[in-house]
């Protein structure tokens, strides 16, 4: 296993991951250095996502048979300019249009990263390769978000957006000369992608992680109002609870990648009702300081531990076109960021609702999806090969 070409690969999620969620701990700073509401700054992670999802079966496709390394490159290339413009922007329009230039590469450029991992090693380590991968991810939502919140706040939201640039510049230079060339998909595989994502069991997968990844952005979205408004936590504390939030994800992912390999029938519909739960809760919790930390962790914990689940059964569906099954799910998942940020601000800008109103919105939606698993996800036809207790076998072998 090349470890130095997988950490250079694990060092482009971390930033590209950390780009997208850094600005939800930068709201208040966005919003009154900007001269706009917390609602409108949050259309920042509105139109990211949005871009993202509208943009990433788009980009993917036409770079489907380009080399992954030369399309990594221009992808990181993209990424890093749309950073350097976002920290000199003198205001919020400019600001927006590059973050949807960044946003564009998102999608591709997180499926070439995970496939680019498999095909390095042989099939047998497939699924470590990936694993070590993500950790880039992770680390983004333990270490780079919360860090480039503490930056932004310490030296205005600008230095944050430097230092994304000059991480990604780095992870450009990592990339060039540690990973290998690498073929592209077979052309073919476009078309096979894609009749895969019409088979039923794909669409309710897509269906349900937009739903339940909705409500849970209506909240995740703002969280940084939430715990300074209504628990009462200064700037610095809010930076601490991210790292909470981060370490919680981290614990997460781990639990929910090995839920995804024995049970993730069971699994996907407990997970869903847990962050439901967990939601409705906040809505309570929130109004104190440590019982709002307990249920930072324990919504980090949550989701995250669902991202595997919905994330391999998803692929499942088009092992043959991995690429594009993967930047299938994360457009989805991008929807959902913003669906939800918008839901959010919906929600605040109504006026009769404020932000101890977001909880439990969320929690509804997250039943609604919880609703649509009802819907023989794993069962009927087009179920993929069986495995361990029945369950589907582990969408990694087919990466």
């Amino acid at each position: 296993m090349n470890r130095l070409a997988l950490v250079a690969l694990a060092a482009c999620l971390f930033v590209v991951v950390t780009a997208e969620y850094v600005v939800v701990g930068l709201l208040p700073e966005l919003s009154g250095d900007l001269r706009v509401s917390v609602p409108t700054a949050g259309l920042l992670v509105t139109g990211y996502a949005l871009a993202a999802t509208v943009g990433g079966p788009v980009v993917t496709a036409l770079t489907l048979c380009a080399p992954r390394k030369g399309a990594l490159l221009g992808l990181l290339g993209v990424f890093t300019a749309g950073n350097l413009v976002a920290a000199s922007a003198g205001g919020f329009g400019l600001l927006m249009a590059a973050r949807v230039l960044t946003a564009l590469t998102h999608s591709t450029f997180f499926a070439i990263t995970v496939v680019t991992a498999a095909a390095m090693v042989p099939e047998e380590r497939r699924g470590r390769a990936v694993a070590f991968v993500s950790t880039g991810l992770n680390l983004a939502t333990v270490l780079g978000a919360p860090l480039g919140t503490w930056i932004g706040n310490a030296h205005g939201w600008r230095a944050a957006f430097w230092a994304l640039g000059s991480v990604s510049a780095l992870a450009f230079a990592a990339v060039a000369l540690l990973v290998p060339a690498i073929r592209p998909d077979a052309a073919p595989r476009l078309r096979d992608g894609l009749a895969a994502l019409r088979v039923r069991r794909a669409v309710v997968l897509l269906a349900v992680t937009l739903v339940v990844e909705t409500g849970f952005f209506v909240v995740y979205t703002y969280i940084a109002p939430i715990l300074g408004g209504v628990a009462g936590f200064g700037e610095g504390s809010v930076t601490v609870l991210l790292v909470v939030f981060g370490g919680g994800a981290l614990v997460g992912n781990i639990i929910g990648g090995r839920l995804a390999d024995r049970r993730p029938r069971s699994a996907l519909r407990v997970l869903i009702g847990a962050l439901a739960a967990g939601l409705a809760a906040f809505a309570v919790t929130s109004h104190w300081a440590a019982t709002a930390a307990v249920t930072v962790f324990g919504l980090g914990v949550v989701a995250f531990a669902l991202v595997p689940v919905l994330q391999t059964q998803a692929v499942a569906a088009a092992p043959d076109a991995p690429t594009l099954a993967v930047s299938a799910y994360t457009s989805v998942f991008n929807l959902a960021i913003a669906a939800g940020s918008w839901l959010g601000g919906r929600v605040l800008g109504s006026g009769g609702l404020g932000l101890t109103a977001l909880a439990p919105i969320g929690a509804l939606v997250v039943l609604a999806g919880l609703g649509l698993t009802a819907q023989t996800v794993f069962t009927g036809r087009g179920r993929v090969r069986p495995g361990r207790n029945g369950d589907a076998e582990p969408a990694r072998q087919a990466l």
